[in-house]
């Protein structure tokens, strides 16, 4: 292009001595190198903008399949939105997660509380489109309690039948499964499922699962619950069992497992047949471990009801339990350098949650701004094995959730607590509570 410019010059220097048809021929030509000139301007300029538009297509490529933001409408059952995500990923490698942290404040005690509740990524590893490693690792209270929550391969045969092998949670309850902080909208998950569906409850296991246009199901094998490793909680009977009799017994993959560690069966089948539906049920029964005291081994069993609706922005969920430990006295004795002279034999709870998005009457911005109330009632232990019981437990919470982002919540609520079980301080408790969750 610089000698075709020279050129030009070179020409309009010498155009005094040229005659007139000459002059007429010469500029002929210089209007022709001027529009080839413009040519390969504007064929330079194209090919940048080519350049670039490639340039930012390799990025969005790369962004895309290996590090894709969540797709909500995309899960598997089971499983969160952040924890589908090595199931849809176009990238062998699929990382995600999710994290909650809290304040409370205790009216009746005058307490305050916060913490760095969890921090929980996600990683997954494509084989093939059939198998598939996924990865759950906790962070728990700031840090001071670390756990793989699911380690498993899924063998994925055909929908309706596919093989899962390893750590994984158990199919039972609601949250327990969908324990992402975007997916329940209460600060704290609900006291059913934290004491009587201890979530998040995972253990190793094989269990098949699969779904239909109209039923999900899981059913296996796990490592059953140990009631023999049950500890006490510093609750001020301390005679007698503490509220995590049940949570206490897991053994989630943990130093505390051993090879001749009891198996238990659980099975779950929910009805997805009507668009916003879920209808379902959930059992679970395994051998109770070794007696503290040479009287037998006990069982222990546990079932759920569960439903969820939702229409536009109105939702409503619930669920009820029940447990009972068979040859409860076996487990008297010493627990953990704690003499017990009573245990519990059943425990039953249930709650019910009903939210309704309001946003849609206020703006636009973010994407939900939902209103909630829940309702739980519980007994932590209906029979005991001296014939006595606890009382009753209902809580009463009122809250909203902000959502900037689909990703992202802000909580708010008022849980008022009224406990006669025996266990807690203070019969009556009002606690305000702010929190924050997200999955990635």
């Amino acid at each position: 292009m610089k000698n075709l410019l020279l050129s030009t010059v070179a020409a309009m220097a010498i155009t005094t001595a040229l005659s007139a048809d000459e002059l007429s021929d010469l500029k002929s030509q210089l209007k022709i190198l001027s529009e080839r000139l413009s040519t390969l301007e504007a064929n330079d300029k194209k090919q940048g903008e080519q350049t670039q538009t490639l340039t930012n297509e390799l990025i969005n490529v790369q962004n895309t399949t290996s590090f894709g933001t969540v797709d909500m409408s995309k899960t598997e059952p089971g499983l969160g939105a952040a924890a589908s995500k090595v199931y849809y990923s176009k990238n062998p490698l699929s990382i995600g997660g999710y994290g909650e942290m809290y304040y409370s404040h205790q009216k009746h005690a005058g307490t305050d509380e916060t913490e760095v509740a969890r921090f929980v990524p996600y990683i997954g590893y494509k084989f093939s489109d059939n198998i598939i490693l996924n990865s759950e690792i906790e962070f728990e209270h700031g840090g001071a309690e670390v756990s793989i929550e699911q380690l498993y391969l899924d063998f994925l045969i055909n929908p309706a039948f596919n093989v899962r092998l390893g750590q994984q949670v158990v199919p039972m309850g609601l949250i327990n499964l969908n324990h992402e902080p975007v997916l329940y909208n209460t600060v704290k998950r609900p006291d059913v499922e934290t004491y009587l569906i201890p979530s998040t409850w995972h253990e190793n296991g094989l269990t098949v699962h699969g779904k239909t246009d109209t039923f999900n199901y899981a059913a296996g094998a796990v490592v059953a619950l140990d009631m023999g490793l049950a500890n006490h909680d510093g609750t001020p009977e301390a005679n007698t069992f503490g509220q995590s009799w049940i949570r206490d017994g897991r053994r989630g993959g943990n130093e505390r497992n051993n090879a001749t560690s009891n198996m238990g069966g659980v099975a779950r089948l929910d009805y997805t047949g009507i668009n916003g539906l879920l209808v379902g049920a959930s059992l679970y029964t395994g051998k109770a471990g070794s007696s503290t005291n040479g009287q037998g081994e006990g069982r222990m069993s546990m079932a759920d009801v569960h439903a969820q609706y939702q229409y536009e922005g109105f939702k409503v969920k619930g669920l009820y339990t029940q447990s009972h430990l068979s040859h409860a006295d076996s487990y008297l004795g010493d627990h953990s350098g704690v003499i017990a002279n009573t245990h519990a034999q059943s425990a039953r709870g249930g709650y019910l949650n009903m939210e309704y998005n309001i946003l849609p009457y206020f703006t636009q911005a973010g994407t939900r701004l939902p209103i909630f109330f829940q309702y739980e009632n519980y007994n932590l232990a209906t029979s005991i094995t001296d014939g006595t019981s606890f009382g009753n437990t209902e809580s009463f919470t009122y809250g909203l959730n902000y959502f900037p982002h689909e990703q992202v919540v802000l909580k708010g609520e008022y849980k008022l607590r009224h406990n006669k079980n025996g266990v807690d301080m203070a019969e009556n408790e009002g606690i305000y509570s702010l929190g924050l969750g997200f999955i990635f």
